[in-house]
């Protein structure tokens, strides 16, 4: 099968509730995901700003990851973590034969892409099934996407993945990049496709995405219930149902709706996520929504006005 699903609800879930899941649901979701039989599961953020803390899934180093998920069974998926480029220093990484995690994944942006894949090498000798994760992938111009690829080639990590970070892809857009990456990347190099759901597409771009026409290994992102940063993910329940009738697998889509009804729900009531005008603005101005965010909490403008003013910003800012 060369169409995979990876759960990130441990990781990019944890924008929503400042990654506190507490142990006991921290155990749960992870022995759920395993039994669902995903392919790929991240286990949250080494960054070593933050203290370790038993009930969290931002971790300063992979020590703090081996405490947390101690003694549990990995069963078949691969267990990753994520490392935002330049929070988290080599020396707080042990060899990847040390730890619990099999690999890890590097989000950087498109400025930073020849340091952070150097980081990505580094992280490789230390036996770690490395992601390059293309932050913003709709920054990259045709030929920055080729000089790109000429790059993760020349590191040759596990995968290499099309971050839509602030949800502003459309299918033609996404497969367009897709294929150029397709073309240039090394054919052993899996593609990953992450989703948000600024524009209630995350999960139909996963789809188109999932039954493109390609030789190589393909995988998709998804959370529990979509839970994530800004206006949440593609749904992990919907990506493993949509894949038992396309393709025939086998997930066992049970499983991860016992982990929404007895952990991702408790959250969800205290701390909305999903679509909503805030994050529709601030995908439809191709902006930050921190941009968003200041200005509809100066309460002095409209939103005909918020518009106009995030309209008249040049790309670079």
């Amino acid at each position: 099968m060369n169409r995979l699903l990876l759960d990130c609800t441990l990781r990019d879930g944890g924008y929503v509730n400042d990654w506190e899941f507490g142990h006991d649901k921290i155990v749960e979701i992870f022995e759920r995901l395993v039994s669902s039989g995903v392919n790929a599961i991240e286990i949250g953020f080494l960054d070593d700003r933050r203290k370790f803390d038993i009930n969290r899934t931002i971790m300063p180093n992979t020590e703090a990851i081996n405490k947390i998920f101690a003694g549990l069974d990995k069963g078949n998926a691969l267990v990753v973590a994520m490392i935002d480029y330049g929070t988290c220093k080599l020396e707080n990484i042990q060899p990847c034969k040390d730890t619990f995690i099999d690999g890890i994944r590097v989000i950087f942006k498109e400025h930073l892409m020849y340091e952070a894949l150097a980081y990505c090498k580094q992280l490789k000798d230390m036996g770690y099934k490395v992601f390059a994760q293309m932050v913003s992938v709709t920054t990259y111009t045709d030929e920055k996407l080729k000089e790109y690829a000429e790059l993760v080639n020349s590191v040759k990590p596990y995968a290499n993945s099309m971050v839509d970070t602030y949800g502003l892809l459309h299918q033609e857009q996404l497969m367009h990049i897709f294929h150029k990456l397709d073309e240039y990347l090394d054919p052993e190099i899996i593609m990953g496709f992450h989703a948000h759901n600024n524009f209630q597409l995350g999960y139909a771009n996963c789809i188109e995405y999932l039954t493109s026409t390609t030789k190589r290994t393909i995988l998709a992102d998804g959370t529990l219930y979509g839970m994530g940063k800004s206006a949440g993910n593609a749904p992990i329940e919907l990506l493993t149902m949509f894949m038992n009738e396309r393709f025939g697998t086998n997930y066992d889509i049970s499983q991860l709706l016992e982990a929404i009804d007895n952990t991702i729900m408790d959250i969800y009531r205290k701390q909305y996520w999903g679509y909503n005008l805030f994050f529709y603005i601030a995908a439809s101005t191709k902006c930050h929504p921190n941009y968003v965010s200041f200005l509809m909490n100066k309460k002095t403008l409209s939103v005909k006005q918020i518009l106009e003013i995030l309209h008249s910003l040049t790309f670079e800012k």
